[in-house]
């Protein structure tokens, strides 16, 4: 399973020379549209491939946005799993709003090059031969995380926007997660032969459907894979930016917790998740990750340990961090790689709640900093927002981000996405002094007003997120967090790759920034013992 597949001549940074399959798809959102053109470059990442498409129509039509508002497509307070598969089945071919053109005038054939205008949209595309040259866990994987993606649009965020168990909120409550959501024209994926439909997300065993004594792709691999066509969000009302400061983290936390609200106790939705999308969400869950990569964490966290060792006098002299080798050669930091593999299923076992579990909610799963439209306002020049010291009540006067990419979506603790966030994003300057704590703290005020909205309870009454309960949660997050990023990144890690990576927005904090780094080891540090005698006492009891 971790052996490459087949040599990479079929990586591309760019489109096929032909892309005659793309003007349906783009009429999916725009009927009336006659071509197209693309605003800039592809984005190539490591599991998809993004464009801004201007799609062209005769302007002898207007162009109005069509939203589908009709309630009585399905209860997400559940009148059982059946209602909302029988609304997931209704809804799996066409998301809930699409661009419409209506004629204004009859359509005549001898509209000039004058008389077209155009509208901008945004394409998620992933070709499987892109990625034959995977290992067949690591191509699986990114095949799994289209069909969820996909099916999260489709089937999902209808239920999301229309559950609520108070009529009286409802229009409140669907305003404020339609605001957090991007909207969605068309989705579609064709992995037959490829990931069964009823395969789990989760199951990296799964054996390749290629022979083994394969040396390149199948033809058939060409016409495999799928597409999202979704709003263009690159307008000057939002932004993208990485690291963050903390009223902009706010920001983003604050449409998090919207999310989180929408699914929280509602069984019957989350138990559908747990077939359609995946029973443990994260893009780093230990369940969705390569087995070598725990099997491997001491080696890779020994090497990691000598070369920033070695490097730390350099660092420091060049201005690009602190000295941490005190830290590097404390017993427990040295044994770190050990005690990460040892513990990584007890701490995996409890960040992965049944679908009926008090807390349980759909992740997000990848929630760094670039999955992330920041509105405008927010830009860094304004002083209040480079502002350290924030208050977590300040969280309720921060306009909303808009998140995308939801190929992770799945079933877990709420706690696990803001333990991504932060460590992702936020420089470690501004967690200190209680800063992180604050953040933290934010979350959950915002969480406890978003499910109170939800279900028509006062603003400074009712539920409430037990404090305790979170504080675990996301020191569990952290950790667990940190076994993905020892396994995966730090094996090959270094001084120079850290430089190389510094401007680096897509990359995690702690795999570019040495103080950031260095900083989120000695907090696991500590939480891991905690969780190391915590255990021991349970296995005291049995």
């Amino acid at each position: 399973a971790g052996s490459k597949l087949f040599t990479p001549y079929t990586m591309t940074t760019s489109p096929p020379s032909s892309d005659d399959d793309l003007l349906p798809i783009l009429q999916r959102a725009i009927p009336t549209a006659t071509s197209y053109r693309h605003a800039d470059g592809i984005i190539s990442q490591a599991n998809a491939e993004g464009a801004r498409i201007l799609a062209r129509y005769p302007s002898t039509v207007s162009e109005k946005l069509q939203d589908d508002d009709d309630d009585g497509d399905g209860d997400g307070d559940g009148d059982g799993e059946m209602a909302a598969s029988d609304t997931a089945n209704r809804r799996s071919h066409e998301h809930d709003s699409r661009l419409v053109v209506s004629a204004s005038q009859p359509h005549r054939r001898d509209v000039g090059e004058d008389d077209y205008e155009e509208t901008e949209l945004f394409l998620k595309r992933v070709r499987a031969s892109t990625y034959a040259h995977k290992s067949w866990t690591d191509m699986r994987r990114t095949l799994v995380y289209l069909r969820t993606e996909v099916r999260f649009y489709n089937e999902f965020v209808p239920l999301l926007l229309s559950s609520s168990s108070s009529s009286n909120s409802k229009e409140e409550s669907r305003t404020g997660l339609r605001d957090t959501i991007p909207k969605c024209y068309h989705a579609a994926y064709d992995l037959e032969g490829l990931v069964r439909e009823s395969s789990p997300a989760t199951d990296v065993r799964a054996p390749s459907p290629f022979p083994a004594t394969a040396t390149a792709p199948p033809p058939s691999l060409q016409r495999k894979g799928g597409h999202i066509l979704l709003q263009s969000l690159s307008t000057p009302s939002r932004f993208q930016s990485s690291p963050l400061p903390p009223r902009q983290s706010l920001s983003c936390l604050r449409s998090l917790a919207e999310f989180h609200a929408a699914s929280l106790g509602n069984a019957p939705l989350l138990t559908l998740a747990s077939r359609r999308l995946s029973p443990a969400g994260g893009s780093y869950h230990l369940r969705f990750r390569n087995p070598e990569e725990v099997r491997r964490i001491e080696e890779s966290w020994e090497g990691f340990r000598r070369r920033f060792w070695e490097g730390m006098d350099d660092i420091v002299k060049q201005g690009r961090g602190r000295d941490w080798k005190r830290l590097l050669e404390k017993e427990g930091v040295a044994n770190l790689g050990r005690r990460m593999r040892d513990m990584a299923e007890w701490v995996s076992d409890r960040l992965t709640p049944g679908a009926e579990e008090d807390g349980a909610v759909l992740v997000h799963g990848d929630f760094k900093a670039m999955n992330v439209f920041l509105p405008s306002e927010l830009q860094t020049h304004s002083p209040d927002v480079t502002t350290t010291i924030i208050e977590p009540h300040d969280i309720h006067a921060i306009p909303p981000a808009i998140l995308i990419d939801f190929s992770c979506v799945g079933i877990g603790h709420p706690l696990s996405d803001v333990a991504m966030h932060i460590a992702h994003a936020l420089p470690p300057h501004h967690l200190q002094n209680g800063g992180e704590d604050r953040l933290v703290e934010a979350y959950l005020l915002a969480l406890e007003r978003a499910v109170r909205g939800r279900r028509g309870e006062k603003k400074d009454s009712s539920w409430t997120f037990p404090r305790e309960e979170a504080r675990r949660q996301y020191r569990l997050a952290c950790v667990d967090y940190a076994r993905f990023i020892m396994g995966r990144f730090w094996r090959t890690a270094s001084p120079e790759t850290f430089e190389n990576k510094r401007g680096s927005g897509n990359t995690t904090l702690i795999n570019r920034d040495v103080d950031a780094a260095m900083a989120f080891v000695e907090k696991v540090d500590g939480y891991l013992e905690m969780f190391e005698k915590e255990r021991e006492r349970e296995c005291g009891k049995e």
